[in-house]
């Protein structure tokens, strides 16, 4: 099962990179990621820094997958992110967190994307 996940959120990290370069989004790195965790997209639009974190799901049986993401999670997400901006020098830039759903029909190949944008900031 737990390869079957890993799977899933490969796909949906792939769905989720498109969706984000159709939209006018440049990509900066995919997967970053240190001893604190990982950063699943990092993307640029206009002067604003995004960090993505992408989460698929098949079902409601665990929660939304905006909820999978815990407010320990979004602290380490943060500070990965000031990592990634103090080893870039990103210092002139502003910076948003957002969520991107992916839900997956398990009858067929449809899925949808829902982009939360703006979905945490930090305290």
């Amino acid at each position: 099962m737990k390869g079957f996940n890993k799977d899933i959120g490969n796909y949906g990290e792939d769905l989720a990179f498109e969706f984000l370069k159709r939209n006018g989004y440049f990509i900066l790195s995919r997967n970053f990621r240190n001893r604190c965790g990982e950063i699943d997209i990092i993307c640029k639009k206009d002067d604003l820094i995004i960090f993505a974190e992408i989460k698929s799901r098949y079902n409601y049986n665990y929660g939304s997958p905006i909820e999978a993401i815990t407010y320990s999670k979004q602290k380490q997400i943060i500070k990965l992110c000031k990592f990634y901006i103090y080893i870039n020098k990103l210092i002139n830039y502003n910076f948003r967190f957002d969520v991107i759903e992916v839900f997956f029909n398990k009858d067929n190949n449809l899925y949808s994307i829902n982009h939360i944008i703006d979905a945490f900031r930090e305290s």
